[in-house]
């Protein structure tokens, strides 16, 4: 790697990781500002965090898509500034409308940077580095939202607008990190040569709408799994033992994924996706058993949280992978936009859940978690061989 490319590598995932902790601060106390400013009930408090959400994916879609027509580092930019002015506008209105507004423009401005900071990667980065560098950047997200959540518990005792303050301040870093250090993308620095920008092509790529598709079952099984859970226990249990369960599988997830996803996440090739992305998903539905038999014996919860959270370090970067395989050199932008609306999967698991639990047995959510993401898996075999910009991995 070039000392270049190594530089605007390490100050994008520290900004990555510093966005991570502003939004980590920030995202599980908006029930509770919204309660205390508004007094909003909770049903109406779901409604509007999941409409933000979904406006915040649907948006950074198209902005997403639009970034393969400009520079991506001053995209990056305008996307942090709005992050930066999303933050700081929601303490100073006085009206709920303009909370859901500003919180989908912090959503939609986060999803964009995520998107474009992965574009980038793939645009500079050498195949044999990818893996690693996308690897890394998950386990900065995942630090990023173990360290968030309590410095925003600490600020909320204090005042209920300090940790937007403080996701703002932690934004204000990357602006100055990125354009400082981060070079611009030219064509002598791609790896490879570019092909013309057409959108449409997105319409008529089949493999990425079977892996879109795989994502969003699989964002629907792994993306919202603690509080997919929390939910379950509520069930069959009590606030006081649900408490118990997520301060177990909280931590043990945040254990397993910044002490091995580097070091599995960086194995990761087109030559070995089909065998890892399997294992995954093994991995992924006997945490799922595991869970179904846990019962009040809080062991069993961990063990199956850590057996659970190898499937989700082995997905995100392969997803990613599989991504920038299919997609054409000059439009990765848009396909990792294309491929972020896999994640309305976790942003509808809430909702589902809540209604398996209400007109089912609460049993019968892990085998429908079990059948989703083995569906999930089989759309990735589905994706590999309709690809038809990647001979290397259509060739496994």
């Amino acid at each position: 790697m070039k000392p270049t490319t190594r530089r605007s590598t390490i100050a994008l995932l520290v900004s990555s990781l510093l966005l991570t902790i502003g939004r980590g601060a920030t995202l599980p106390f908006m029930t509770i500002y919204l309660t205390r400013q508004y007094a909003m009930k909770v049903d109406t408090i779901g409604y509007a965090m999941s409409i933000a959400l979904v406006i915040g994916v649907i948006f950074s879609l198209g902005f997403g898509i639009l970034a393969d027509k400009f520079d991506k580092k001053r995209y990056m930019l305008i996307a942090i500034a709005f992050f930066i002015c999303g933050f700081v506008a929601i303490p100073l209105v006085n009206s709920v409308t303009l909370v859901v507004f500003f919180f989908s423009l912090i959503n939609c401005s986060y999803s964009v940077f995520s998107t474009v900071l992965k574009a980038y990667f793939s645009d500079t980065l050498a195949a044999s580095t990818k893996a690693r560098v996308f690897s890394l950047n998950y386990s900065f997200l995942n630090i990023g939202w173990t360290i968030g959540p309590p410095i925003g518990t600490l600020l909320v005792m204090q005042s209920i607008n300090l940790p937007f303050w403080l996701a703002a301040l932690c934004a204000a870093f990357p602006l100055w990190f990125i354009q400082r250090y981060v070079e611009r993308v030219t064509l002598g620095e791609m790896t490879e040569k570019p092909v013309a920008w057409s959108p449409s092509v997105l319409l008529h790529d089949r493999a990425l709408q079977w892996f879109t598709l795989s994502g969003l079952l699989a964002s629907f099984v792994g993306g919202s799994f603690a509080s997919c859970l929390s939910q379950y226990v509520l069930t069959i249990g009590d606030s006081t033992f649900a408490e118990k369960v997520v301060a177990v599988i909280l931590p043990v997830n945040a254990a397993v994924v910044v002490s091995l996803q580097y070091a599995i996440g960086r194995k990761l090739t087109a030559n070995n996706l089909r065998p890892l992305m399997t294992f995954g998903t093994v991995c992924y539905v006997i945490g799922l058993a595991g869970f179904m038999m846990s019962g009040n014996n809080l062991i069993f919860w961990g063990l199956a949280a850590a057996v659970f959270t190898i499937g989700e370090i082995i997905y995100a970067p392969g997803e990613y992978m599989l991504i920038d395989n299919i997609a054409p050199p000059g439009m990765k932008a848009s396909y990792f936009s294309a491929q972020a609306l896999g994640w309305l999967g976790a942003a509808l698991n809430p909702l589902l859940t809540g209604q398996i639990l209400t007109h089912f047995p609460p049993m019968t959510l892990f085998p429908i978690m079990m059948v989703a993401i083995v569906l999930a898996w089989m759309l990735i075999f589905r994706g590999i061989k309709a690809s038809r910009w990647s001979p290397e991995l259509n060739a496994v």
